[in-house]
């Protein structure tokens, strides 16, 4: 048990570092394209294929058709289920609380989404060649929230918070179309028996999320098991994740007044004179533990397990297993690549995420706002939309995901790559443009607002 402790606790205090987490998962991918372009090629693919085995009572955990789980698979398949299952808690979470909580709150980015999404896809379709290749349409609908969230952090003093929210909130309708979309055309070969095995246990975990089961042990074996059961039946692993999410309870056994009134009175009950030896050894007796231990648990019951359980693996998801599918799913070999074998498919995938994404989400937001007469929010203006609508164009890890799961890599490889290709493409343009356009905008509009300002003095005086 210290062994282990050992290994881990390096990893948990990374973990809880204040680096940002696209700052890593662009590492991750700087270091996959490296690697996979230099003399390390081949230890790199031969990596990715690494068999992943795990037996337990005569059972092969990750065996699937019969072979185990190459490394690639695994992180696909298992680590990104960890992924959306905390995307499905922040979705229970804006669905209840937040800003899809109400239609008048959600309406707008909820329009602008689908806009984000339609354009895009139109735009792949008309560039790509029909066939086999189309199976990729859904790649470029998928904006990635984290490395958007980070440019607008940097760009904080020239964008609005009402329209950092509306991107927020955006990002996560686009996360629920893209969780629809995986699960209508990315699933195969139903098994009516396991899927309905696994509907079963989801069925009793939303139960016991409403008869107040809040142990979080609970809804992790419950995870575990659906994926098992999905995994065996077709549909995608990853909708184990949201659905099981969607079971986890947001209610308290404690609320805030009733913690309070108890860390008032544990205050009062501890011993006074313990006040004289801070800095030095203290000794507290049994009864002392264990009010100090009630006060821990009140306190943990009084956080919504949703909550907990995103508090509890936000900081692996972001920091270990992104970095990791980032790491197995980049490594895109250039020397594979020759002017003339490329087809349009990296250029359908740039551009729709580059123009169709803005586009779209511009231009549904747009006409909304004109054909219901939405009032602009403060702050909110047509240039500064479409600068930010641009950042939407980032669509790294969904897209990336959707693109393993459009082509085959052991019989679309090219396809695959390329499409890779273009993601890599259209983000980082995006990204750099979207970043330029929303500095431009923005001291654009302070000029002027501080120019107004000075002529409104000057006709005062």
């Amino acid at each position: 048990m210290s062994q282990t402790s050992g290994i881990l606790k390096p990893i948990q205090r990374f973990t809880i570092r204040k680096i940002d987490s696209s700052v890593v998962l662009f590492l991750a991918t700087i270091v996959a394209l490296i690697v996979a372009n230099s003399p390390l090629r081949d230890l790199y693919h031969t990596l990715l294929k690494t068999p992943i085995n795990l037996n337990i009572l005569g059972l092969d955990i990750f065996h699937y058709h019969g072979e185990p789980m190459s490394l690639l698979v695994f992180a696909n398949d298992v680590l990104m289920v960890l992924f959306f299952f905390v995307v499905g808690l922040d979705i229970k979470q804006q669905l209840l609380v937040g800003e899809l909580s109400s239609v008048k709150k959600a309406i707008m980015p909820v329009v602008g989404a689908i806009g984000g999404m339609i354009v895009p896809i139109l735009i792949f379709t008309l560039i790509t060649p029909s066939g086999d290749a189309s199976r990729g349409a859904a790649i470029p609908m998928a904006t990635d929230i984290a490395f958007v969230l980070a440019v607008l952090m940097l760009l904080k003093d020239h964008v609005p918070v009402a329209l950092r929210v509306f991107m927020t909130t955006l990002a996560v309708a686009d996360d629920i179309g893209g969780i629809i979309v995986i699960a209508v055309f990315y699933s195969s070969g139903i098994n009516l028996m396991m899927l309905g095995l696994g509907l079963l246990v989801v069925l009793l975990l939303a139960l016991m999320g409403r008869w107040g089961v809040r142990q979080l042990g609970v809804y992790m074996v419950g995870l575990f098991v659906v994926w098992f059961f999905f995994l065996q039946s077709g549909i995608h692993t990853t909708i184990a994740g949201v659905l099981v999410a969607l079971t986890v309870p947001m209610t308290t056994a404690v609320s805030r007044h009733q913690l309070g009134n108890l860390a008032g009175a544990v205050s009062k009950m501890l011993p006074k004179e313990e006040d004289a030896h801070q800095g030095k050894v203290t000794h507290l007796d049994g009864a002392d533990i264990a009010i100090i231990n009630s006060l821990r648990h009140a306190a943990s019951s009084a956080i919504p397990p949703v909550q907990r359980l995103e508090h509890a693996l936000t900081g692996w998801v972001n920091y270990l297993i992104l970095p990791i599918f980032a790491f197995v799913n980049a490594g895109i070999d250039f020397s594979t690549f020759t002017l003339g074998g490329v087809t349009l498919l990296p250029f359908a995938v740039s551009l729709a995420l580059f123009i169709g994404k803005p586009v779209g989400i511009f231009l549904f937001t747009y006409v909304y706002i004109r054909l219901t007469k939405h009032q602009w929010t403060e702050g909110v203006y047509p240039a500064i939309l479409f600068a930010v609508s641009i950042l939407g164009g980032i669509g790294f890890t969904v897209s990336m995901f959707i693109a393993s799961l459009s082509y085959d890599v052991q019989l679309h490889l090219d396809w695959l790559n390329e499409a890779k290709l273009g993601i890599l493409a259209g983000s980082l343009i995006s990204g750099i443009v979207g970043y330029i356009s929303v500095l431009a905008v923005g001291r654009r509009h302070q000029k002027k607002q501080l120019k107004l300002a000075k002529n409104s003095e000057g006709a005062a005086v």
